[in-house]
């Protein structure tokens, strides 16, 4: 049975300052049901302690009537007991303070939906990825070139190590695949930084690189708007000039066909329809496709979708299912990682099913087992809106953290320098493992 579930993506938003091409642009992962959901708080000078103290009431209230389940890993005297802790300590918190405690509260719930739908509004220009070997700079200014391409050692002096520990406290979620996919966002947000107590001050932070050449390098940075457009010292306009995973990023599904390794590549963005090109439509084209060339072996790549409506993708498993050839062993490859969320989980889980396909690439960012199905609750004073799930999703036995894959394979930064995709060789086999 193909199951619903309303929420969309995790890790898709409005924060495109920190997006290029493997970060995408930035949300609370449970603020991802659309643009229309996020509200920008008020102006931090006219939020009052008193202001904010009724929007957390508001919150301690609501949030346990509406949420199915709201008490499933927090229980609810810690859950009253924080509420009652935040609120008592407003006089002395800071806009920033106040922000992250509320971010730790919604979080603390530990279900990847539900979460506080915040829109940064400035922080440091930087583009940054979490690969196997550590967290690395794919892009920033001018002014920083000399730590493009370096390792993040630190930040405000602190390791990364503890910083990433840190910034997990205000991320939704189920497993460690969905921090690793979110705390390249927040390494860029000052306003959560220094609400944390990361950095001292909110207007500057000072970020360690290991450059290239192998030195230790200290840079100062200052936030700028994310509603502004920098000049990026790396272009990415030029969609030839990446691997095919990194190529059309905004568009929900497109395929190509791979003469050479007599496969099909099935890019699957986003569990939503095309306006004008209907889904069911698409798969016709992909399957004729298929069916008219020596393709024997399909790849179904999930890896950047996070999620919209599972039954989008009944289409694609109807006509699977009328080809036996492509349902024998080593015929079929999907490939999972970090934010393959939500309603991309159950597809992957169909996939599963309904043949003995090989799952390539990384854990996924989302429980197989979960909660979704999103409502929102608005907070009058800030203007500000929590997600939370109305319903619980259970679809396989046990309670596995993420989907596994069979073959595990996480990009490293050279690899990523020489514009190679090591988990689509491991699926097409030209990988030696």
């Amino acid at each position: 049975m193909v199951l619903r579930d309303t929420v969309r993506s995790s890790g898709m938003g409005l924060l495109a300052v920190v997006s290029a091409l493997f970060v995408l642009p930035f949300l609370s992962p449970s603020a991802a049901a659309g643009q229309a959901l996020v509200r920008q708080a008020a102006a931090p000078e006219v939020m009052t302690a008193g202001r904010w103290a009724r929007d957390i009431d508001l919150l301690g209230a609501e949030l346990p009537k509406r949420h199915k389940n709201l008490f499933f890993k927090i229980s609810e005297a810690d859950f009253r007991k924080s509420v009652e802790a935040l609120k008592a300590g407003l006089p002395s918190l800071g806009p920033d303070e106040t922000l992250v405690r509320l971010l730790q509260l919604v979080a603390s719930v530990g279900d990847s939906h539900t979460g506080l739908g915040y829109r940064p509004q400035r922080g440091l220009p930087l583009m940054l990825y979490w690969f196997k070997d550590g967290i690395y700079v794919l892009n920033t200014t001018a002014e920083h070139k000399d730590v493009l391409y370096g390792k993040v050692t630190a930040l405000g002096g602190r390791p990364i190590a503890e910083v990433t520990a840190a910034l997990a406290s205000v991320i939704p979620h189920e497993n460690g695949s969905q921090v690793r996919n979110q705390v390249p966002n927040y390494l860029a947000d000052t306003a959560v930084l220094r609400g944390l107590e990361l950095i001292p001050y909110p207007d500057s932070a000072s970020l360690t690189v290991l450059t290239e050449s192998g030195g230790s390098l200290t840079a100062k940075m200052t936030p700028i708007p994310f509603s502004s457009k920098p000049a990026w010292l790396v272009e990415s306009t030029d969609d030839s000039a990446v691997p095919l995973y990194l190529r059309k990023r905004n568009v929900f599904y497109w395929f190509e066909v791979l003469p050479r390794e007599k496969a099909l590549y099935f890019k699957y963005n986003s569990c939503q329809e095309i306006p004008g090109r209907p889904f069911a439509a698409f798969v016709r084209e992909l399957f004729a496709a298929a069916d008219a060339g020596s393709v024997e072996k399909i790849v179904v790549d999930l890896r950047h979708n996070g999620g919209g409506n599972s039954a989008v993708f009944g289409p694609f498993l109807e006509e699977l299912k009328k080809r036996p050839a492509f349902l024998a062993k080593g015929r079929l490859a999907v490939i999972v990682g970090r934010r393959t969320f939500s309603s991309a989980v159950l597809n992957a889980l169909d996939l599963k099913k309904s043949a003995p396909a090989v799952f390539v690439g990384e854990p996924s960012g989302g429980k197989p087992n979960h909660y979704g199905e999103l409502q929102t609750l608005r907070l009058p004073e800030s203007g500000l809106t929590v997600t939370y799930s109305t319903k619980y999703f259970q679809v396989v036995d046990g309670d596995p953290e993420a989907i596994l894959p069979d073959i595990a394979v996480e990009p490293t930064f050279a690899e990523y320098r020489a514009k190679s995709d090591p988990v689509l060789d491991a699926a097409l086999g030209r990988r030696r493992l």
